[in-house]
């Protein structure tokens, strides 16, 4: 499987923002790490609303 982000990615809608290269490069992240072990689903955690990662931000 391959994997692409930013000006190398191409796809309907696609806007040329420096913000999607990001937003891309998270997606194959979770997308490589999902393949690498199908026996579970890899968890999505966000900054702004999970304590146990606001917690570990603290220490």
């Amino acid at each position: 499987m391959n994997y692409a982000v930013g000006d190398l990615n191409y796809y309907p809608s696609k806007r040329n923002l420096i913000l999607s290269g990001f937003h891309e490069s998270a997606l194959a992240a979770f997308a490589i790490k999902q393949s690498m072990d199908t026996t579970k689903r890899v968890a999505t955690l966000y900054t702004t609303t999970n304590p146990i990662l606001q917690n570990l931000l603290k220490s």
